[in-house]
């Protein structure tokens, strides 16, 4: 460690092939008013150039190259290794599709010094430069099928004055200290993308401490640009997939029961949907249930059976509830 700066704040971002939407968020961090920052970008094999046109345009930044697509886990715990070696008191996570508010580091920091039980705090995120709801404002787990869904009313978030405490926090923009992470651990790889944060909200609750929401809006994101778009095949795969390891690695028993049977209804639910408009997002849903199911993890996907794609005989729905059972065991 280059010695300790109990004041710095490393804030790490991950580039892959996103030049535009990294050099915007980039151009906002150099706004920011906190007056000890230092900046790790990590590159995550990107095939664009994207690389060495950021290093040319950002000489200052400390710019990390990974040879290959480590997924958001293992770009992500690799800047922030770096980050940590040059002995920061704090860390900022950032999407690279965000662009941040000036005063988003004293507003957080200033959330996470009042309290030794936070982990972690997110701003409201709202989606860029549109009209649509904010991308986050608090999100809660239902255990029942491992989804995600909203945990207050926008209005009332809003509303309030104090941070609220929220079941896990997103790490599209999430500020903490660095003792904390250190607590806590890394990303857990085998997730690649997508419920990676929920699973290290979860890790950082068994230590007894919180994930929070500040209540104002200090982050604008993009949403899930690197990914294709919030509803892109690639997304679906990863949500599906994840959730079952999500739901083992935390559920409790009973509530693992549930899941087995409200996640084969949920995955031939969404697959019915999109199988006429989007036959690939459809097929997403599936390899992720199947990739899950068969306990695949990283960036590797296996093809759910073509034989048993209708899900309606009730042999296959007994058959794949037993499958969904001895997976999330």
């Amino acid at each position: 460690m280059n010695g300790s700066h109990p004041d710095k704040v490393a804030i790490v971002l991950l580039n892959w092939n996103g030049l535009q939407d990294t050099l915007e968020c980039l151009a906002s961090v150099k706004k920011l008013e906190y007056p000890s920052v230092e900046i790790f970008l990590v590159d995550n094999g990107s095939t664009d150039g994207s690389a060495a046109a950021l290093k040319s345009a950002y000489p200052g930044i400390r710019l990390v190259e990974n040879r290959q697509n480590m997924g958001f886990c293992g770009g992500c715990n690799t800047g922030i290794q770096r980050a940590l070696d040059s002995g920061p008191g704090y860390l900022l996570i950032l999407n690279n599709d965000t662009v941040v508010d000036p005063s988003l580091i004293g507003k957080l920091k200033a959330v996470v010094d009042a309290d030794e039980s936070i982990a972690a705090v997110n701003p409201v995120i709202d989606i860029y430069a549109t009209g649509a709801p904010p991308y986050f404002f608090g999100t809660k787990i239902d255990w029942a099928n491992g989804d995600l869904c909203s945990q207050y009313r926008f209005d009332y978030v809003m509303s309030r004055k104090e941070p609220l405490e929220t079941d896990f926090a997103t790490w599209c923009a999430l500020f903490m200290k660095a003792s904390v992470f250190r607590r806590v651990g890394p990303l857990d790889e085998r997730f690649f993308a997508y419920y990676e944060d929920t699973d290290w909200s979860r890790r950082a609750r068994r230590l007894g401490l919180r994930t929070v929401l500040l209540p104002e809006i200090l982050v604008h994101h993009k949403n899930s640009r690197s990914t294709g778009g919030s509803y892109s095949p690639t997304v679906y795969f990863y949500l599906f997939r994840n959730r079952l390891l999500f739901i083992k690695k935390h559920a409790p028993w009973w509530r693992k029961l549930q899941f087995c049977h409200w996640y084969v209804c949920d995955t031939f639910k969404k697959y019915r949907i999109l199988e006429r408009k989007r036959p690939d997002a459809a097929q997403a849903v599936l390899d992720g249930f199947w990739s899950a199911v068969n306990g695949y993890s990283g960036n590797t996907r296996l093809s759910f059976p073509e034989r048993w794609r209708s899900g309606r005989a009730a042999w296959l729905a007994v058959y794949l509830r037993l499958r969904v059972l001895k997976a999330v065991w």
